[in-house]
């Protein structure tokens, strides 16, 4: 009997064969890696702001978002000229006013190098100390609990 090929191939693999294998094998690594984000936010604050206390947030700060290479803002959410004004309590709390006046109190607590925000309802924030007149907020998501760490909204002190 003689040999025709159709056993040959049938017992290895093709060419093909490997070249489909490797590009399954490349695609699921890749679909499984961490995405990696156009920005990284800091996610610790720096060390010359303690955390979990409210004094450093006392003043009136202007709201906006990151300034950054390749970024585009929008406008900022409140100004020095109508400010967010965040004081703070003997008893440790800190009193958040809107512009238009609206107040919420939130209790504090030193966490992983930031200081938690936790309302008495609703979500808690996260603050990250950028300088000593600035710090990026970050909202944690309710159901997971997770801060939304690409995209934290940039409070700057009013002078």
């Amino acid at each position: 009997m003689s040999n025709t090929g159709w056993r040959r191939r049938r017992g290895s693999f093709s060419l093909l064969t490997l070249l489909a294998i490797v590009l399954i094998a490349a695609l699921t690594t890749v679909l499984f890696l961490p995405r990696i984000e156009a920005t990284e936010f800091p996610r610790e604050s720096i060390a010359d702001i303690p955390n979990g206390v409210p004094e450093p947030f006392a003043g009136l700060w202007s709201v906006g978002f990151p300034e950054g290479e390749g970024m585009i803002n929008g406008a900022p959410i409140a100004t020095c000229a109508a400010p967010v004004a965040l004081n703070s309590s003997d008893n440790g709390t800190l009193t958040y006013r809107s512009p238009i006046g609206d107040e919420v109190g939130f209790e504090l607590s030193a966490f992983s190098g930031r200081t938690t925000w936790l309302p008495a309802m609703g979500e808690s924030l996260v603050a990250v100390w950028i300088s000593t007149d600035e710090f990026y907020l970050y909202s944690v998501d309710l159901t997971t609990g997770r801060a939304r760490w690409d995209n934290p909204h940039a409070y700057r002190r009013c002078v």
